[in-house]
């Protein structure tokens, strides 16, 4: 392997991942099933008859919006708050570990074409990771 390749691996490495926390969730008295049942399309939210359980499966509902509640147009609206755009995109990826250059990546992308330019850098994205403990998100 090449010392280039070696040196790419390393940092790619000490680049810090996030995700939403259900830990997190419980520690801070919050209800992360509601949390998420609150950001499902209409279509979506009509499973269920009332408020979700609070022991309700995250991992079930975490799906549900990656499936199908993402696919809405409505989902990451541009005048959406960073914050909440930040836990939606991790949402829509399944809850699986983000960087902050992956989702910037797909903020840059969304909100291309609109009236509302936004600072969605990289810099910008992981400083609002970093202290994003209402939303539940933690460091990998």
């Amino acid at each position: 392997m090449t010392e280039q390749k070696v040196q790419d691996e390393a940092s790619e490495e000490n680049v810090p991942q996030f995700f939403i926390s259900q830990e997190q969730a419980l520690q801070i008295g919050r209800s992360l099933p509601l949390m998420i049942v609150g950001r499902m399309s209409y279509t979506d939210k009509q499973a269920f008859d009332q408020d979700p359980d609070p022991a309700a499966d995250v991992k079930e509902l975490i799906a549900r919006v990656a499936a199908s509640s993402s696919k809405d147009p409505d989902f990451l609206l541009p005048d959406t708050p960073l914050k909440e755009a930040i836990f939606r995109v991790i949402l829509a990826h399944g809850n699986e570990p983000m960087t902050a250059e992956d989702i910037s990546e797909i903020l840059t992308e969304r909100w291309a074409m609109t009236a509302y330019p936004r600072d969605v850098t990289p810099q910008v994205i992981q400083r609002l990771l970093e202290n994003s403990s209402t939303y539940c998100i933690i460091k990998v």
